[in-house]
């Protein structure tokens, strides 16, 4: 019995598109949020706890809350899009490109959370948000490019 794929390239790179559109707005919201709304010095720590995180949200305002919510969605699309890679391409690199990027999205979202919860202090934390993010941008570049 051979095995059978729904080959959608077309789908896959659109699909591509869109989540480097949304991770775009994601990079400037959180530009924004670094730089007016993170207090030079942190908050009081938090409970890690995710009462713990949510307070220091809500007491950030609606724009930190929108970068948190805008991160929860991407880490739900990098999963639908990691499952549409294999539905859609049976390439490889397209494979590959979609799970380092899934993998660095719970790692730069893992960043976020740690740095939320250190109180807004922990560089380490937010490096790891960043550098993260860079990566996730990247492979689904990389995974455009093989998606052709």
């Amino acid at each position: 019995m051979a095995l059978t794929h729904d080959l959608n390239p077309k789908g896959l790179r659109v699909s591509i598109v869109a989540i480097l559109v949304v991770l775009s707005v994601q990079a400037w919201s959180g530009d924004v949020v670094n730089i007016f709304l993170v207090p030079p010095n942190g908050t009081k720590t938090p409970s890690r706890s995710p009462e713990g995180f949510l307070q220091v949200v809500q007491n950030l305002g609606p724009l930190f809350a929108w970068h948190v919510y805008e991160g929860v969605f991407l880490i739900i699309f990098s999963a639908v899009l990691l499952g549409l890679s294999f539905k859609w391409s049976i390439k490889r690199s397209v494979r590959i490109s979609a799970i380092l990027a899934f993998f660095f999205m719970l790692s730069a979202a893992l960043g976020g959370v740690l740095f939320v919860l250190s109180g807004l202090e922990n560089g380490g934390n937010s490096a790891q948000m960043g550098g993260s993010f860079i990566a996730v941008y990247a492979f689904y570049f990389i995974e455009l490019y093989f998606s052709k």
